[in-house]
């Protein structure tokens, strides 16, 4: 049963934390084979993963399949829409496979998200049409990790109480689990005013299990900035909520059924497991990210400036954080920093020209020490995409 939401104290939700769900300690495990070979190879390096493609290369992504890395962005097309599209990469920084468009259609395909389980691997993003009031969808694919199709792209055909869900739906996050994926985002409630944060399990091929769960219906404030984690085999889900009376945004979060809130003002909320459990970060309206471990209490960052829209990745009990601070309009620096329970351990500026707020960022640990940040530089609109390897210093 979800229990409603509480203005829990701090103590209260590091108990949730801690306790729901087995995660087993990964930093005393051996590292794969798979994974040695990939560092062996690495070289700290910035690379332009879509060198010869047009400018306004957003939304980049990317994830770590064992071997591998994949980076997915947007990229406009003849139809002055945006398409998806992906390419593998070694750990030496060198293309592999692609790019190959994922997305080629009139439709506003956007927001590109991915997830790594087993053999396969997932995409979803965000398909806005102009024909319907129901214009946006949330769409996916699986692949097999030499890049061939495993299903078709269509859109996400989830039920609520048996019944196939036909409204608005936005802004997935996937993320993996034992042999398949979870897929959250925001989708239209006909109980709610508007965007509600949900849940969904697929198989590794993309199938739907059993119906959608939503995180905790509210019938006054919309859900949206969903993110989403696999803790033990708990689905943790953490959103934003957005006041109707107030302009200041309040996140929240669920593991396994359990909500407590996060922050307030707090918006953009991120989630990452490691060694000891779920992690999570989120922004505040006064230029602060605060960061939440799983067995401490929340804690204020000392970052550069006006710091916000923060992004979490973990392997073993290496944690790191990826925050831009403003630097002139719309215009940002990127720190990545090594997090503890304490707060930030050590903070590195990224070499960018001029990365803009509007459009997400993401970083992917391979495994202790390195880390892979992806961002999109340049003067508006000559945005391009930008990958930065890096050893951490540790």
């Amino acid at each position: 049963m979800v229990a409603s939401k509480t203005d829990m104290l701090p103590c209260m939700l590091l108990f949730l934390i801690a306790c729901s769900g087995d995660v087993a300690d990964t930093s005393t495990e051996e590292t794969p084979d798979s994974v040695d070979a990939c560092v062996s190879a690495w070289a700290d390096q910035i690379t332009a993963p879509d060198e010869a493609g047009p400018d306004t290369q957003i939304h980049g992504t990317s994830v770590f399949d064992g071997e591998n890395v994949w980076v997915a962005w947007s990229l406009p097309n003849d139809f002055n829409t945006f398409d998806i599209w992906m390419a593998r990469y070694g750990c030496d920084g060198a293309l592999q496979l692609g790019p190959m468009t994922v997305t080629d259609g009139p439709d506003n395909e956007l927001d590109p998200s991915l997830a790594v389980s087993g053999d396969r691997l997932l995409m979803a993003w965000t398909s806005s049409t102009t024909h319907s009031s129901n214009n946006l969808d949330i769409r996916y694919q699986v692949f097999d990790l030499a890049g061939a199709p495993v299903s078709d792209a269509g859109d996400l055909q989830a039920e609520r109480a048996g019944v196939v869900v036909t409204g608005n739906a936005t802004l997935p996050r996937v993320a993996s689990r034992a042999d398949g994926f979870v897929l959250a985002g925001s989708w239209g409630h006909d109980d709610a005013p508007a965007f509600q944060a949900f849940s969904v399990l697929l198989d590794r091929d993309g199938n739907v299990i059993g119906d959608a769960a939503d995180a905790e219906l509210d019938v006054e404030h919309s859900q949206t900035a969903v993110d989403v984690a696999m803790h033990g085999e708990s689905v943790v889900l953490a959103w934003q909520e957005d006041s109707t009376s107030s302009t200041s945004p309040v996140s929240w979060w669920s593991d396994g059924g359990v909500v407590a809130k996060l922050g307030e003002p707090a918006a953009r909320p991120t989630l990452t497991v490691a060694a000891e459990g779920v992690w999570a970060a989120w922004d505040s309206d006064d230029g602060t990210v605060w960061l939440q471990p799983p067995l401490g209490e929340a804690v204020a960052l000392s970052l550069p400036g006006f710091s916000h829209s923060p992004r979490l990745s973990a392997a073993g009990d290496t944690v790191v954080l990826l925050t831009m601070s403003i630097e002139d309009g719309i215009y940002n620096s990127l720190h990545l920093s090594t997090v503890d329970e304490s707060g930030v351990v050590a903070t590195l500026p990224l070499d960018t020209v001029g990365t803009p707020s509007v459009y997400g960022v993401d970083v992917t640990l391979i495994d202790q020490s390195h880390a892979l940040v992806v961002w999109q530089d340049g003067e508006n609109p000559a945005f391009r995409l930008r990958a930065q390897w890096l050893t951490l210093s540790l």
